[in-house]
């Protein structure tokens, strides 16, 4: 077994206080300084962010909740970045804000530190409103995409510190001995590079109404990759975008969005039965593997066949960042319709698009 459907289920069971032994048969135990993995603070780490280490920090312009531009680029150099992942919803990344408030009243004067929430299935009032809560005083953005895509991001929370090199120092999930060993580091190690080499990040251009949709090989749950969309249908297509965890994760900590994937669900299977349109499912690549597929497939059942969007890029290509939605494709492959599927009149939308299609 690989390590991150581990992770993946590690993580969901234990916010929905299911036992470490119910997710996996042979759990890892947590280091020393990390909670109990049926704690709902826990969240294992997963051993691929090694790969970013000593990696060039990336170039991004952000901005706060007030409008306030942060270029990341005139930081590096000068003092240490941290920089912490998180979403409003993800149950881990609530049990370590008062903790990241506290590092923060300790490091301000010395290590630039901004929260950046992912953005998928946030907006700004959401994540204004849970900051003030949380009672977070240091500067907050939100992700457009750029930085998330940048280090492959699989689950939050995540932090990440910059050196005064401008190199990525430490990633982890978990905050504890380990984060607080390296921020000690990066504050007491001085520059030793004249020249600060930057990466570029890539921000991906989201399709216009009338758009030809392009080429997206996404896998399903044997890992067997087809294309998203195919461009010689007889019949027009949708897609939902959802989540696998939305119905059950989210039913703890919004149980309005939880209710609407459900009701989506269930209205489009109903709508399926009729053949009208060639449907797929795409499950988001957050807090999700390929293992957790075959269950998701159940739920949906046989007329919403499902595949995963493992780096986001179909999300990103529809600019879909609310769960639950649906795009409209006509048999030339062009988008023609994108709905947010927690309007309760989801069917009535898609069966105008069924008879409008049927015209042509």
């Amino acid at each position: 077994m690989s390590f991150f459907p581990r992770f993946s289920s590690l993580l969901l069971a234990s916010v929905l206080g299911v036992s470490a032994q119910a997710a996996s048969a042979t759990p890892l135990p947590p280091p020393k300084d990390q909670p109990s993995p049926d704690s709902p603070a826990y969240i294992a780490e997963d051993p691929h962010l090694s790969s970013l280490i000593g990696k060039p920090a990336p170039a991004l312009l952000l901005k706060t909740l007030d409008g306030q531009d942060i270029d990341l680029s005139r930081f590096y150099g000068r003092q240490p970045v941290y920089l912490k992942l998180w979403a409003t919803y993800c149950i881990p990344c609530r049990a370590q804000m008062p903790g990241f408030e506290k590092l923060y009243g300790t490091y301000k004067d010395r290590i630039h530190i901004i929260a950046v929430d992912v953005g998928f299935g946030e907006n700004r009032n959401k994540v204004a409103t849970f900051a003030e809560h949380a009672g977070l005083t240091m500067p907050v953005v939100m992700d457009d995409g750029s930085l998330s895509n940048w280090l492959h991001i699989k689950a939050t929370p995540l932090h990440v510190l910059i050196d005064r090199n401008g190199h990525i120092a430490y990633v982890g999930h978990q905050d504890g001995a380990a984060l607080e060993t390296a921020l000690e580091k990066v504050v007491n190690t001085p520059r030793s590079t004249d020249k600060i080499q930057l990466s570029t990040t890539q921000h991906r251009t989201s399709l216009q109404i009338g758009q030809k949709v392009p080429h997206i090989d996404l896998p399903d749950a044997t890992g067997h990759a087809t294309n998203l969309v195919s461009n010689n249908s007889r019949v027009p297509q949708a897609i939902f975008f959802g989540a696998t965890w939305c119905e059950s994760y989210l039913n703890t900590v919004e149980p309005e969005t939880a209710q609407a994937c459900k009701h989506a669900r269930i209205t489009l299977q109903t709508l399926a039965q009729d053949h009208h349109l060639k449907w797929t499912a795409v499950a988001a690549h957050l807090w999700t593997e390929l293992s957790d597929l075959p269950a998701y497939q159940t739920l949906l059942g046989p007329e919403l066949p499902v595949v995963l969007d493992t780096d986001g890029l179909a999300f990103d290509t529809f600019g879909v960042t609310q769960i639950p939605a649906v795009a409209l494709i006509d048999s030339t492959g062009h988008l023609k319709r994108l709905l947010d599927a927690r309007q309760r009149d989801i069917a009535s939308q898609i069966q105008s698009f069924i008879r409008s299609s049927a015209k042509h």
